[in-house]
């Protein structure tokens, strides 16, 4: 017998994950007769635990996970351990209309892959682009007698002279804790310190909201009269709350200077939108724009990746979600809710935005500029500190969805190149900046004695 389940979040579209869940469903009952599952999408932990005992109580062979939307991986991780069978997850990329990102499942895999290779557990997985391979792929997974657990490995570069590099020590502000379920978003304080030469303030989530409160009507509008001449779309948006935004922007730059940090990894949500009620992603984007690397949902290594990003070429960089994958284009998106600098984008393609799942301002909406990138991730795939880098190109195309985003070619097959990045436990964040600094990066690893490693 084959069990199936499926996972969302609320926050994202549910009833357009669900019309994705039953096309799945009816892909499965095509091809496999003796399936049996849970109905509905699990969205809360009551549901989960009710999963649970389902899957407990009954015997599965072989277990498919639809993972309808972006989900933390708590509950993944939790039933893999548990459950202990053979996984494939199936995960749903989605049409790029320059609109809402309304499932963001191909990052959910993302972070659920990670989770799992930290913890010693591998899963099989499918990206769902048509039928006729989905099929293919179920059947293969279904009738594999024989499965393994061993993770795949990226290739890595060895190189026994390097030419040195200047980075100088650093502290990033960590403010708040990481979400749960963000295995993504740990760090190793003892790593930072002594193998990356950097240092960890922690900041209290209430101290950046006690310092916005803090800042003057004046400096709030005369910071809005800036954003207006840059973007598009400014005075549509919910004054009081775009003025609330602003002064995170401000409780940023007075954190900067009060701790002495360099760069940032913050507790983005949920409490900056029920709490403080605004978006932060504008804020870091403008944070980021001067080159004081501002990382989301906690990210430390994610902030580091970026930073070290922004030293070796003294420009602007960002950190992104890989969200979706085209396989005939040779593409995939690089996005965030909206936090990459005015200087990464198209010129005068910039809007001022509310986020998609949230509705509150300021966020920054616009399509990445074309270029050369250089992909960048401080990492600890299969839990073991590492330098992973990558060169790609972005494309000169339209906005892929509502927020900052560029569709990105790493060169010929892309999406082989993505899975085996997902099957080597990579990060759901990775770092980004214009221009290659390939070879930087493996100098800096050999200097700093951390091994480097791409696809």
């Amino acid at each position: 017998m084959i069990g199936y389940l499926g996972l969302a979040r609320e926050t994202f579209d549910v009833p357009f994950a669900m019309s994705k869940f039953l096309e799945g469903k009816k892909v499965l009952r095509n091809i496999f007769t003796e399936i049996k599952g849970i109905d509905y999408l699990i969205t809360n932990n009551e549901l989960s635990d009710k999963a649970f005992k389902y899957f407990k109580d009954n015997n599965f062979k072989k277990i498919i996970i639809f993972q309808t939307t972006f989900t933390d991986a708590k509950f993944l991780l939790h039933f893999a351990r548990k459950i202990n069978k053979p996984l494939c997850i199936i995960s749903f990329p989605e049409p790029r209309t320059g609109k809402r990102l309304r499932l963001n499942s191909v990052c959910g895999l993302n972070l659920g892959m990670h989770s799992l290779i930290k913890n010693n557990i591998n899963a099989e997985f499918i990206l769902y682009n048509n039928h006729k391979d989905v099929e293919k792929r179920i059947k293969k997974f279904i009738n594999k007698k024989i499965y393994s657990n061993k993770i795949i490995e990226w290739k890595q570069i060895r190189k026994k002279s390097y030419k040195k590099i200047d980075i100088k020590k650093q502290n990033i502000g960590l403010v708040g804790e990481r979400p749960e379920g963000f295995d993504t978003c740990d760090y190793s304080l003892l790593e930072i310190r002594k193998k990356l030469n950097f240092d960890i303030k922690k900041i209290k989530l209430n101290e950046l909201f006690s310092e916005a409160k803090k800042i003057k009507k004046s400096v709030l509008n005369s910071t809005q009269i800036k954003i207006e001449k840059n973007l598009k779309n400014s005075k549509k948006l919910n004054q009081h709350e775009l003025k609330k935004s602003i002064s995170i922007y401000h409780g940023l730059n007075t954190l900067h200077t009060k701790h002495d940090v360099q760069a940032f990894a913050v507790r983005c949500w949920p409490e900056m939108f029920t709490e403080f009620g605004c978006a932060s992603c504008g804020p870091m984007a403008m944070m980021n724009e001067k080159k004081i690397s501002s990382a989301c949902e906690a990210d430390v290594l994610g902030g580091i990746s970026c930073n070290i990003l922004s030293q070796l070429n003294n420009q602007p960089s960002l950190l992104v979600d890989i969200v979706d994958i085209d396989e005939k284009d040779n593409s995939v998106v690089f996005w965030h809710c909206g936090l990459a600098p005015l200087s990464m984008s198209k010129k005068g393609d910039a809007k001022a935005d509310i986020h998609s799942n949230r509705k509150k301002p300021l966020l920054h909406n616009f399509a990445f500029k074309p270029g050369d990138i250089t992909i960048f991730r401080v990492s600890k795939s299969a839990s073991k500190l590492k330098f992973f880098v990558l060169k790609g190109k972005v494309i000169n195309r339209k906005n892929s969805f509502a927020g900052t985003s560029g569709v990105v070619s790493f060169g010929k097959n892309t999406k082989n190149k993505i899975e085996k990045m997902f099957k080597g436990g990579l990060e759901h964040h990775v770092a980004f900046t214009y221009g290659d600094y390939y070879n930087e990066i493996v100098n800096l690893g050999n200097q700093m004695k951390i091994p480097i490693y791409t696809v």
